[in-house]
């Protein structure tokens, strides 16, 4: 545990001085539940870690000796560097003759949180409706931070929604997770 306390020996999960405490009881019965089926079991977790909130998939598989289930194992992969793979691969599937792809922000270029989330909702082919829904926005308002947006990257050659799509994908904004995106916690098991 990062920035622990000393004294933590003896404690159960839901004594421990951190946010994921909260969660001690859904974890065990995550894990339970791997044993009793013996089987993997995923999970998608957005926590407050020590270095601020933070999404991880977890692979929770049982641990099985002469045949019986003795406890259970698990691995986590950030789901930044999940999405950054998806990113890549799209962009590979549409366009065979990228020969590089940054998963970074060119020109270190900050876009507000309102500018975030819409472009990341757009770049997963949401349309503006959809997006006015899930951000609780006005459709017109969507479209104002859209026009912002091509505006914002108008210097690397965006002109219109569909260049700002092009662009944007093959520049690494597919791998940005918005922040507001990860301030609620949770911990969901994806397949059981």
């Amino acid at each position: 545990m990062v920035n622990a306390p000393k004294e933590i020996e003896g404690l159960f999960d839901c004594d421990l001085p951190c946010d994921t405490a909260q969660f001690a009881s859904i974890f065990a019965q995550q894990d339970r539940h791997v044993m009793i089926s013996n089987k993997t079991v995923s999970t998608i977790d957005i926590h407050n870690y020590a270095h601020g909130y933070d999404a991880f998939s977890f692979n929770k598989r049982p641990v099985v000796i002469n045949g019986e289930t003795w406890g259970v194992q698990f691995n986590a992969v950030n789901l930044k560097e999940l999405i950054c793979v998806e990113a890549f691969a799209e962009i590979m599937t549409f366009d065979k003759s990228h020969k590089s792809f940054s998963s970074v922000r060119l020109g270190g270029m900050q876009l507000t949180p309102s500018q975030e989330i819409v472009l990341f909702w757009l770049l997963r082919g949401r349309q503006t409706k959809q997006i006015a829904l899930m951000i609780h926005r006005t459709p017109k308002a969507v479209e104002k931070q859209i026009a912002n947006l091509i505006i914002r990257f108008a210097i690397f050659g965006v002109t219109n929604r569909a260049s700002l799509i092009d662009y944007a994908r093959c520049n690494g904004w597919l791998s940005v997770i918005p922040a507001q995106l990860l301030k609620q916690p949770v911990s969901i098991m994806i397949n059981e």
